[in-house]
C-alpha cells in the first residue's frame, strides 16, 4: 500500500518528529523512505544582495551531511528491517512547496508523512504556510504529524494504539480502512515481538450522526417533529447495524461507536480527546465530496484544526483534478 514514502526535512527538530512514523510505517508496510531537504534561496524582497556561492556550496555540503546522518540513524532503528526498506535521500534547490510535491510526483511517492512546523518554529497557527501548501496540491496520501504535541522518548519506538476510524457509511470513506487495519495488525508485530506486555492496537469504528436539518424554524410543528425523530431515530438503527456488520468483517480489536451531534467535526475532536486517540485515520472526501476540493469539509477542519497526527487517504485520483485559474496564471507567466 504504502511502498515508497516521502518525508520532507529542513534541517530542524519539528520538521524531524515525522521520522519516527515514517519508520513505523516502513516497518509496518515494508516500504522505503526518501528524505527530502529542498534549499530555499532568500528572495531578493528579503536580501537584495546576490547569493555567495560559496556560501552556498557550503550550505549544500551541510545540506548533504546532514541528511547522511539522519539516514544512518533511521537505518540503524529499522534494524533487521532496513534489508527490505531502503533509506535513500536527496537535495533541491528552489521553492520549498513546489519541489516537494514536484518530487513527490516524479519518484512515484506513495506517502508523504510531513510534520505541521518545521525551521520556522511554531506558531499561533496549527499548520505551517509550506506545509499547508503541499498538503493541499500533492493529492495524495499524507499523514500530518502534529509537531506541537509531546514527542516520544528516543529509546521508545512509536506506536498508535488506538486509532480512530471516522466513516459516513459511504464507500469513499471505507478507502480508509485498509490502512486502519494493517496499522493495527501489523504495529505491535513490528514493535517487538517478544514483548507480551505491549498493548495491542485497538481500531474505534465511528459515526456520527446529525438530526436532519429542517429549513423550518423553532418550535417545530408537531407533525413535522414526530417525522423528524422518527426519521433520526431510522437512521440511527441503520447506522449501528452498517457499523456492527463492518466490524464482524474486520480481523482486528475494534470498538464501534455512534455518535449523536449536531457537529460530526466537533465530535470527532471531542472523541479523539475522549479515547486518547493516537492516530485519526480519514477519507479525503465523503459521500458528499467534491473532487473541485482536495479533501470535504470534515476532513478539511481535522486537518486544519485537530490536536491529533492525522492519516488522510486520497480518493481523487490525480488525473481527474483540475487546474486552478491560479495554476493556469502561473504558468502562462513563466512561474510555477
Amino acid at each position: 500500500m504504502f511502498n515508497r514514502i516521502l518525508v520532507p526535512l529542513d534541517g530542524s527538530p519539528l520538521a524531524e518528529r515525522a521520522i519516527p512514523h515514517a519508520e513505523l510505517f516502513a516497518r509496518v508496510f515494508g516500504g522505503s523512505i526518501f528524505l527530502l531537504q529542498v534549499l530555499e534561496p532568500t528572495s531578493y524582497y528579503e536580501n537584495p544582495r546576490a547569493v555567495d556561492p560559496l556560501r552556498w556550496q557550503i550550505h549544500k555540503a551541510e545540506a548533504n551531511v546532514y541528511l547522511k546522518g539522519i539516514a544512518q540513524r533511521i537505518r540503524e532503528n529499522l534494524g533487521e528491517e532496513e534489508k527490505r526498506c531502503q533509506v535513500e535521500y536527496a537535495i533541491r534547490e528552489g521553492k520549498a512547496a513546489e519541489n516537494i510535491i514536484d518530487f513527490a510526483l516524479s519518484e512515484d511517492i506513495d506517502l508523504l508523512i510531513i510534520s505541521t512546523h518545521g525551521s520556522g518554529g511554531l506558531s499561533r497557527w496549527n499548520i505551517s504556510s509550506v506545509t499547508q501548501k503541499v498538503i493541499n496540491m500533492i493529492y495524495l496520501p499524507v499523514l500530518i504529524v502534529r509537531a506541537y504535541s509531546p514527542a516520544e522518548k528516543d529509546d521508545k519506538l512509536l506506536n498508535y494504539h488506538r486509532i480512530l476510524l471516522p466513516t459516513d457509511s459511504s464507500r469513499r470513506s471505507e478507502v480508509s480502512i485498509s490502512a486502519g487495519i494493517e496499522l493495527a495488525r501489523g504495529e505491535r508485530s513490528a514493535s517487538n515481538k517478544k514483548d507480551e506486555n505491549i498493548e495491542k492496537s485497538k481500531l474505534f469504528l465511528t459515526a456520527v450522526i446529525q438530526p436532519p436539518e429542517l429549513p423550518i424554524p423553532d418550535p417545530l410543528p408537531v407533525e413535522i417533529k414526530k417525522i423528524s425523530e422518527k426519521l433520526f431515530e431510522i437512521t440511527r438503527q441503520a447506522v449501528q447495524k452498517y457499523l456492527n456488520e463492518m466490524k464482524e468483517r474486520l480481523p482486528v480489536d475494534c470498538e464501534i461507536y455512534v455518535v449523536e451531534s449536531t457537529s460530526v467535526t466537533s465530535a470527532i475532536q471531542e472523541l479523539t480527546e475522549k479515547e486518547d486517540i493516537d492516530l485519526v485515520i480519514l477519507s479525503a472526501h465523503g459521500y458528499s465530496g467534491q473532487v473541485n476540493w482536495p479533501y470535504g469539509s470534515v476532513t478539511r477542519n481535522y486537518i486544519d484544526y485537530g490536536v491529533r497526527s492525522v492519516l488522510v487517504i486520497q480518493d481523487v485520483p490525480r488525473s481527474q483534478v483540475r487546474q486552478t485559474d491560479a495554476e493556469i496564471a502561473a504558468e502562462k507567466s513563466g512561474r510555477r
